[in-house]
């Protein structure tokens, strides 16, 4: 029996969702073991349990990267402006953001800073050092920036690596962490401590994703911007750098992540895994009318307004329609009226169902045409749970949907592919299946073959236990 630390970035146990259901079903599925959870989140109202804990948990530990701060100004005025040559030369390390020469060396010099003997947090941003190396930095690279808006910059990003090297880690033989940023950083951590082994399991390529998101932000200023990728980019190569296994979810991923220097050999592709027994067993039942779902989180990545909009585009010739969004609403709740009010805006209601947290069997029982429209995806646990019951879907070209859907040639399609953020395209597709039964069937039917033959819960569960055995011995 092994101890295993999940190590999760605002997901697992406070956030519903795809990564979040596979850390459960790993724990629950894995009896045998241990488990502690390491949870990074903003703060303590953060931290409301969205899942029935499993006994095999012992312990739950939180990082609170955005509260506030000890500090203490006695020390500061007594120490703060007195030079140190080591702490002046650990500040340049942490904010350099380069992984060049001896890794092992420069993490050496940082580590200096997370033992709390040269301070805590914002005695450390604070100090002659950090100022110094700072104004160094920005006459090098940054002088035609705002200066202000440079300092805040780093001064969030430096914050957070200094709080979290700073927490201590729970005991654990193995430290398996669901993405890079932070979780991957504490990875590294770990394992530079040689406290144990470190798993780490990508559901999709977290730099790239923050990417997307920073250059699409009007609250960063574009001349920093690429402060904030640098930075993803690099806590990602550590991660990759210090990590004992690395885990895809599919192919292209696996390229990717050896493209941006992860070992080929630590590499391996697990697919994500549902029982198909379970959503296979459920008996279908046809509800009068076309009823359209989407299983979600309504937060803007899921692209909920391409939905609304292209439903509405098609609904005139659909009028027994009805889009059921299935769901949890509260995560994002500007975002949530910001569609409420869309849907009124086009006089939708009566044709548009928010559920809230709901049961999905009771949905996949009577659902005909399932639909996700994702900016951003990995391999979305809601289509093969979809396709496992007999759904069959309309994904957006992210991630790898269009490889369950459409490219397992030895079976046929489960569906069909339009382009992101296209609700024209999705309004297309919608027509083209209302009502189409012999296609809706033959998609039903495939999309069950293909979770079977490649994406069962049984494959996914098996090949993890045989990693955490690996791992533990």
């Amino acid at each position: 029996m092994s101890t295993i630390c999940f190590v999760c970035e605002g997901a697992y146990p406070y956030v519903v969702g795809g990564v979040s259901s596979w850390v459960h079903e790993l724990i629950t599925s894995n009896p045998q073991h241990n488990f502690k959870i390491l949870c990074i989140i903003p703060d303590e109202k953060f931290a409301k349990l969205k899942y029935q804990i499993p006994k095999n948990v012992i312990e739950i530990k939180n990082i609170l990267i955005d509260s506030s701060l000890d500090f203490s100004y006695s020390s500061f005025i007594k120490d703060g402006f007195q030079k140190n040559e080591e702490k002046k030369n650990s500040v340049k390390e942490l904010i350099h953001f380069q992984i060049d020469g001896n890794t092992d060396e420069k993490l050496n010099t940082i580590e200096k800073l997370f033992s709390k003997e040269m301070g805590k947090p914002l005695e450390i941003i604070l100090s002659q050092e950090y100022w110094d190396m700072l104004l160094k930095q920005y006459k090098k690279y940054h002088e035609k920036g705002n200066f202000s808006i440079y300092y805040w910059t780093y001064r969030n990003i430096i914050l957070n690596l200094l709080k979290i090297g700073q927490e201590e880690i729970p005991k654990a033989d193995i430290y398996h962490c669901v993405t890079t940023g932070y979780s991957g950083f504490i990875g590294c951590l770990v394992a530079h401590r040689k406290m144990g082994k470190f798993l780490l399991t990508e559901h999709g390529i977290y730099p790239r994703e923050r990417e997307e998101e920073i250059l699409g932000a009007n609250w960063i200023d574009a001349d920093f911007k690429s402060i904030w990728i640098d930075y993803f980019y690099y806590l990602s190569k550590l991660a990759y750098q210090y990590s004992d296994k690395i885990i895809s979810l599919f192919e292209y991923t696996r390229s990717i992540q050896v493209c941006y220097g992860a070992d080929e050999k630590k590499t391996k592709v697990i697919p994500n895994g549902v029982d198909e027994k379970k959503y296979g067993g459920i008996i279908r039942k046809k509800k009068e009318g076309f009823h359209i779902g989407s299983v979600l989180r309504v937060v803007p990545i899921k692209d909920v307004k391409m939905m609304i909009k292209g439903f509405k585009i098609a609904e005139k010739n659909m009028p027994d329609a009805t889009l059921w969004l299935i769901g949890p609403t509260d995560e994002d709740k500007k975002y949530y009226e910001e569609c409420l009010e869309l849907v009124k805006n086009l006089e939708l209601e009566e044709k548009i169902i928010f559920t809230g947290r709901a049961n999905v069997l009771e949905y996949y029982s009577f659902l005909d045409l399932l639909i996700l429209t994702s900016i951003s995806e990995g391999q979305p646990l809601s289509i093969l749970e979809g396709l496992a019951s007999g759904v069959p879907f309309i994904a957006t070209d992210v991630g790898n949907c269009r490889e369950i859907l459409l490219e397992k040639k030895d079976i046929g399609e489960a569906g069909l592919i339009i382009p992101p953020t296209s609700y024209t395209d999705l309004a297309d597709a919608f027509l083209k299946l209302y009502k189409n039964t012999e296609k809706l069937n033959e998609f039903s039917e495939n999309g069950k073959k293909i979770v079977k033959k490649y994406y069962t819960k049984e494959s996914f569960i098996g090949q993890y236990r045989e990693l955490y055995k690996e791992l533990g011995d």
